[in-house]
């Protein structure tokens, strides 16, 4: 890639973030663009590239969804977004287009981010070394991990955020089987995730036989924030199921370099977050709780991790 200008962009379901990869991989003339302004995700990159003047030869994109074969994608909750490599390389004149899922994305930007960038959730961010894994609540539920590779690291895709749920009281459960009625069945992102957040809310209000009336996340949560007590309930309820899957993911991968979690909604959330009871339900994992204590965890509050990792996975496919 020596002397190729790399163009990068993090695709989720609500917009659109671009950039142009710098040469230690930061992203430089940054723009958005959003989803609900464009038919297709052809528009939302011409839109950015008229806006910045930006001319790449190469691109990568982080889509927030499954990739297949590295040549196609769709991201999951914007379905009219697709992309395919050689219609990409064709309309914008790239020589090389590379397409991973924004998980991997995350995860590739771990060894990369600065303490600056990471907030500690217990008594220390987590090492430098070690499997890790990124767990992101935002408009979906992403997951994936990065595991050394020799000199290197090499994230490891999933859809993590589609398995099942469990509850763990009868409070929950009886949320949980409103929730299966309205979805069919209770995966992770249905609870875990922006969306989730506001169904969680719904959910609560219907069982207290209140007015279940529509709230989005970020009101949910600046109404947890004046100490509202459904919405406090709800985020409180958000953040020990986000413990708990968190551990669930430590424990699946033995992620000894920590569980970072990324996306959009947690970082809007760090001053509701108890971190006490945050390390207690991540720990709860029986007979395990040794070895879940010694597994640290952070939030990512880096705006730019997607594209940060975007760059650096690109590197590496793309040397």
């Amino acid at each position: 890639m020596a002397g190729e200008r790399l163009l990068v962009g993090d695709i989720g379901g609500t917009h659109g973030r671009f950039a142009l990869a710098a040469a230690d991989l930061r992203p430089e003339r940054t723009g958005v663009e959003e989803g609900d302004a464009h038919p297709d995700f052809a528009s939302a990159l011409a839109a950015y590239l008229q806006k910045s003047g930006v001319t790449a030869d190469v691109a990568a994109f982080a889509v927030a969804g499954p990739v297949t074969a590295g040549e196609t994608a769709r991201v999951t909750n914007r379905r009219n977004w697709t992309f395919d490599v050689e219609d990409l390389k064709r309309r914008f004149g790239f020589s090389r287009v590379v397409v991973m899922n924004d998980f991997v994305a995350q995860a590739a930007a771990l060894p990369h981010l600065t303490g600056e960038e990471l907030v500690a959730l217990g008594p220390a961010l987590p090492p430098p070394h070690g499997l890790k894994v990124a767990v992101g609540p935002g408009t979906g539920l992403g997951v994936a991990a990065l595991a050394p590779d020799g000199a290197g690291w090499r994230p490891l895709p999933g859809e993590g955020g589609h398995v099942e749920l469990a509850a763990v009281n009868d409070r929950e459960w009886a949320a949980f089987e409103l929730i299966r009625r309205e979805l069919g069945r209770v995966e992770a992102e249905a609870a875990i995730s922006g969306p989730g957040l506001a169904r969680l809310h719904r959910a609560l209000a219907q069982l207290d036989g209140a007015d279940a009336a529509q709230a989005s996340a970020a009101d949910i949560v600046e109404a947890a924030g004046r100490g509202e007590g459904r919405s406090l309930e709800t985020a409180r309820l958000f953040l020990d199921m986000l413990a708990r899957f968190c551990g669930d993911l430590a424990l699946t991968y033995a992620a000894e370099g920590g569980v970072y979690v990324c996306g959009g909604v947690a970082p809007k959330m760090l001053g509701l977050i108890d971190h006490a009871a945050f390390r207690a339900a991540f720990e709860a994992k029986a007979p395990h709780e040794e070895l879940m204590r010694k597994i640290a965890t952070a939030v990512v509050v880096s705006p730019a991790a997607g594209l940060l990792g975007c760059a650096a996975e690109a590197r590496r496919l793309l040397a």
